[in-house]
């Protein structure tokens, strides 16, 4: 018996084909947080994220690493440090596989306000 975990249409694909399909951002009021809604095509290796918020200069402010994921589709909160100033941030997103390498980068501006 088989129990399709994907929707027909969608085969899973390997690591090197792996891709975001989105990438939201959405800062808390209180410019502490920021929530990160992550979507990948299906795959048939489980590949490693890496996130990593900047700030307008190009310095780091956040980071996490997700390992082997098994969900395509995932949703997380970063903590930004305590003073952040209003501006332009940017999320930086990896997919990648130790024996593959980086296989799909996207960067997202925001803004906290």
């Amino acid at each position: 018996m088989d129990i399709p975990f994907v929707e027909p249409d969608d085969i899973p694909v390997p690591p090197p084909e792996v891709r975001f399909r989105q990438v939201e951002v959405a800062p808390h009021p209180d410019r502490r947080r920021v929530r990160v809604r992550l979507e990948l095509t299906p795959f048939l290796e489980r590949p490693d994220i890496d996130l990593l918020v900047r700030d307008a200069q190009g310095g780091p402010l956040a980071s996490a690493a997700i390992v082997e994921t098994n969900e395509a589709s995932l949703q997380l909160t970063l903590h930004l440090p305590a003073a952040v100033p209003a501006g332009l941030l940017t999320l930086i997103s990896t997919i990648h596989y130790a024996d593959h390498g980086p296989v799909d980068q996207r960067e997202t501006n925001f803004e906290t306000a």
